[in-house]
């Protein structure tokens, strides 16, 4: 399918990132009990990206756009700015930090700009401040007769909860998601009421997921990068809901937006580390990467992740002089979904290979030009594979 590009006197682009959206709360990536409407509509108006990993995810917005990944079209590691190309259309970047307050700022955000729009936020992280009646909308009665209630203001850090402390975390959480899915839903039906929403290339996804106590951890106070924290929703409504209810199961990253976007308003696309969506979308393509990374320090500690069709390997970094506290972690994909099952022992050498990938590419992210992504392969077949 022909898709046509656009130019900014023609569309807009709106792009809303959210802050701790879990991946397993929403119901087009597979959850079945928490209400989400909205995104689930956009879904099947737009195109879902299954694989879609953050490479520098942030619970909290700190870094401004322009100097993320996602807004240079660059990979990035800790300690490490990314390459900073030459970019002519920067968009208007507001930020909606209150969750009670997403859609009025959403809407106003919209309205005052007239090309390409990138809203920040809302948070979904904790404390959550919603009415009553809404935190209890996941609890039951016989929740209330076992003493259970809404835990809102649950600890980002390091813990090991109980049966129900993790009912009390999960069904607060879920009633945060289904409010910001609703404050979505306000904003997509102005714009569609106003004839709005088929000039526009929408796009909602997340700057991070958020740790709900799978790995020991409520929020990220250590860079364990586990899928619920780096394995993020993202869609796409393209003008006139061309190409409604597309999956696309290639590995995906946000350095990709960038070129997407400058794709799609026909304007000219330097060398970037990101590869434009488009011929997925069109489906010229069924990859555009080998796979997908992400790095993040926290805490003291830094770690990162190498994550192919098939597996995904945590490399923990130390300092030269610190002695290993945490060794690599090998999980078999999409089996194991939500990582419970270390293999790194089992299978040392793939593991080794994979680590050896991952630090050549924190490498050739630091040289000019296109990217060229070191392959998984032992050294007697060591090679590249450029970005597509």
């Amino acid at each position: 399918m022909d898709y046509p590009m656009f130019t900014m006197d023609s569309m807009r682009i709106i792009a809303i990132e959210v802050c701790g959206l879990h991946i397993g709360y929403v119901g087009c990536y597979g959850n079945d009990w928490v209400a989400t409407p909205n995104l689930d509509r956009l879904a099947t108006e737009g195109i879902v990206f299954d694989w879609h990993f953050a490479d520098q995810p942030e619970l909290v917005a700190l870094a401004p756009w322009q100097e993320r990944s996602i807004g240079t079209g660059c990979y990035a590691f800790p300690g490490s700015p990314p390459v900073a190309p030459s970019i002519t259309m920067v968009p208007r970047a507001v930020r909606c930090e209150a969750l009670s307050s997403f859609a009025a700022d959403a809407w106003q955000a919209i309205g005052a700009s007239d090309g390409f729009l990138w809203i920040e936020g809302p948070s979904l992280l904790p404390p959550w401040h919603l009415d009553d009646e809404l935190l209890q909308a996941y609890f039951d009665e016989d929740d209330v007769e076992e003493g259970l209630a809404p835990w809102t203001d649950p600890p980002l850090e390091f813990a090991k909860l109980n049966e129900a402390e993790v009912l009390q975390l999960q069904n607060t959480y879920a009633a945060a998601v289904t409010v910001f899915d609703a404050q979505l839903g306000v904003v997509s039906d102005r714009l569609r009421r106003q004839n709005l929403l088929d000039d526009a290339l929408i796009c909602v996804t997340a700057r991070s997921g958020l740790p709900l106590g799978e790995h020991g951890m409520v929020g990220a106070p250590g860079p364990w990068l586990h899928d619920e924290l780096v394995h993020v929703p993202m869609l796409l409504r393209l003008p006139g809901a061309a190409q409604a209810g597309q999956r696309i199961a290639a590995l995906t990253q946000p350095v990709d937006l960038l070129p997407t976007f400058l794709e799609a308003l026909a304007q000219p696309i330097p060398p970037l580390h990101g590869c434009s969506l488009w011929p997925l979308m069109r489906g010229e393509v069924e990859q555009v990467r080998p796979y997908a990374v992400a790095a993040m320090r926290a805490g003291g500690r830094e770690s990162w992740l190498l994550r192919t069709a098939d597996r995904a390997l945590h490399l923990p970094i130390l300092p030269p002089d610190e002695v290993a506290t945490r060794s690599p972690q090998l999980f078999v994909k999409p089996e194991d979904r939500w990582e419970v099952n270390d293999l790194y022992q089992q299978q040392i050498e793939s593991g080794d290979i994979m680590a050896k990938a991952l630090r050549a590419f924190a490498k050739a992210i630091r040289q000019p030009g296109p990217l060229t992504y070191p392959t998984i392969k032992n050294d007697v077949n060591a090679g590249g594979a450029r970005s597509t």
